[in-house]
């Protein structure tokens, strides 16, 4: 789905600017596009560019804008790269920085998995709530989208000072610090921080297979987490509103989750969100904790709204009640039962 256009002005630091489509079913609009700095320059005004218009064509939620097919060189290779390179083999494939330091293991570090991206930022609020002034790391895994650069999420809540670094792992690219993989990640981001949150970008990968999806990526940090010493919570993916029974309640993505993640590990459930028996269907090797503790308020005081696929708080307050949930057992700071 490549497309000739022209740019209509100059990105601006979220990389985002307006084009003018030239060929294709969309030719003639003007939509948005962004371009990936470490991928290649910035498109001055007036100039020819070619677009990827896949996630415009295809009428997607999260991708739908167009992305800029890189033209021109960006950059020098940096000293400390070794042989690590993201996209490799690709004609994206670009040079990364190994991690400057990290942590030895995960003893002693708090550690949170979100099944969505959307759960971020009322993880990094309650962080905020719980514990102020709590440096907040993000490790950001495959299984959505892989720019970090795409997400206004991240943007904001550094805009508030809710989060710090960003560790783009295996693929994914654009972090403060990248790393070859989730072992190497999460070592990296606990050096930097006191809360760890793991999980995957904007959009998330579905095929409609039990196994098949992007929310797998918590069974990977789950699982990397426990190998490292580490006593990992994961928010599991709730909904009363979602239209699709089969991410009403407990979301099918978050049984998969649990049944691939081998080594035991705790499960925040928000305080009346999740029945006797729902827990009762899920393995039984986990750690099912009902915790006192949601988002409910956290919104205005911290300047940041929540929204997951056109839902809101008010909508669908357990959605985003697991992810506090999951922050606050993590950080010990409420007692589960």
């Amino acid at each position: 789905m490549l497309r000739r256009a022209r740019a209509l002005g100059e990105p601006g630091e979220d990389g985002l600017l307006e084009v003018e489509l030239e060929e294709g079913p969309l030719a003639g609009r003007r939509v948005v596009a962004i371009c990936y700095p470490q991928l290649w320059r910035r498109p001055a005004g007036g100039e020819e560019v070619l677009a990827n218009t896949l996630g415009l064509e295809m009428g997607l939620g999260t991708a739908g804008m167009a992305v800029l097919v890189p033209a021109g060189g960006a950059g020098e290779v940096p000293e400390n790269c070794d042989h690590f390179v993201k996209l490799p083999y690709t004609p994206l494939q670009h040079p990364a920085s190994r991690p400057p330091r990290a942590a030895e293991s995960l003893r002693g570090v708090p550690v949170a998995v979100l099944p969505l991206h959307s759960h971020l930022a009322p993880a990094c609020c309650a962080a905020a709530a719980l514990r102020p002034g709590c440096r907040v790391a993000f490790v950001w895994q495959e299984g959505g989208a892989l720019p970090v650069a795409l997400s206004a999420t991240v943007r904001l809540l550094r805009e508030r000072g809710l989060l710090g670094p960003v560790v783009s792992a295996g693929n994914c690219f654009g972090g403060d610090v990248e790393a070859p993989n989730a072992y190497s990640a999460l070592l990296a981001a606990a050096g930097e921080a006191d809360l760890v949150l793991a999980g995957i970008g904007p959009g998330v990968v579905g095929t409609g297979a039990p196994y098949g999806h992007g929310g797998m990526a918590a069974a990977g940090a789950l699982n990397a987490a426990c190998a490292l010493g580490g006593r990992p919570v994961l928010a599991p993916r709730l909904s009363r509103a979602d239209p699709r029974p089969r991410h009403r309640g407990v979301s099918h993505h978050t049984r998969s989750v649990l049944e691939a993640a081998l080594a035991p590990c705790r499960v925040a459930l928000p305080e009346g969100a999740v029945s006797e028996e729902e827990v009762r269907a899920l393995p039984r090797r986990h750690s099912y904790v009902r915790v006192a503790y949601g988002a409910a308020g956290l919104e205005g005081r911290f300047g940041v709204t929540f929204q997951s696929m056109g839902r809101g708080y008010e909508r669908d307050p357990c959605f985003f009640d697991a992810a506090a949930a999951a922050v606050a057992l993590a950080l010990g700071e409420v007692r589960g039962r």
